[in-house]
């Protein structure tokens, strides 16, 4: 079930807040769900019913990656926000090893706290996500990159750090899955176009209705 951003997430109650360095961290809960907010951004919502729900429209493209994995397949994914990735693909394949690479150790600490209810085992790695694809643990079947960033430009991180270290992590004909959420208008088409010039095979590349979010899923040839 999506949520509905406009009318599903009102009356919430503050769960927690914390300011690190110019940047607000905030949890709220309502009688339905729960979500992590970055400054004002809404980051991860968790449905308190049924927390392995990918509730976000940018999200449902994931099914279907998740769905052909091979067995025990290893994940690796770039942002850990609330988990919501995690906990959907634990559900469906429980089995997968996930790894996941995030720069905020509060980010780190309010999953387990705050967005874990069923308990599942990330390996966590607190660091930046071009330091780690520089010297990755390994190979994956499935890479997620979720980063968002309102500081420093994405696409430049996307097209300078992470789409020129995607060969070395992903496994021969496994796959990734780009959330991305453009400074400008254009770069979303940039993008799409560096990924078909790359040597990757673009699945689907598009922008989300209604939202600012592109959304790719590409296959290593």
């Amino acid at each position: 079930m999506l949520v509905d951003l406009k009318h599903s997430l009102v009356q919430g109650q503050l769960l927690t807040y914390l300011k690190q360095n110019s940047v607000c961290w905030q949890i709220q809960q309502n009688e339905n769900y729960r979500w992590l907010l970055m400054d004002e951004t809404i980051q991860s919502v968790m449905s308190l019913e049924q927390s392995s729900l990918l509730t976000l429209p940018h999200q449902q493209p994931l099914k279907g990656l998740v769905d052909i994995l091979p067995q025990q397949p290893r994940v690796l994914e770039l942002g850990l926000g609330g988990g919501s990735n995690a906990r959907y693909i634990i559900s469906q394949r429980p089995e997968a090893i996930i790894d996941v690479v995030e720069c905020s150790q509060i980010v780190i600490d309010w999953f387990d706290r705050y967005f874990n209810p069923t308990a599942i085992t990330l390996h966590c790695h607190k660091a930046n996500a071009g330091d780690f694809l520089q010297q990755p643990a390994g190979q994956f079947d499935l890479l997620i990159s979720d980063i968002f960033n309102q500081q420093y430009s994405v696409f430049s991180q996307l097209l300078e750090t992470v789409l020129p270290r995607l060969a070395r992590v992903i496994k021969p004909h496994g796959f990734a899955y780009l959330n991305f959420i453009p400074d400008r208008v254009s770069e979303g088409q940039q993008l799409k176009r560096a990924l078909l010039d790359s040597e990757f095979k673009l699945l689907w590349g598009e922008q989300i209705i209604g939202f600012k979010n592109w959304v790719y899923l590409v296959e290593r040839r």
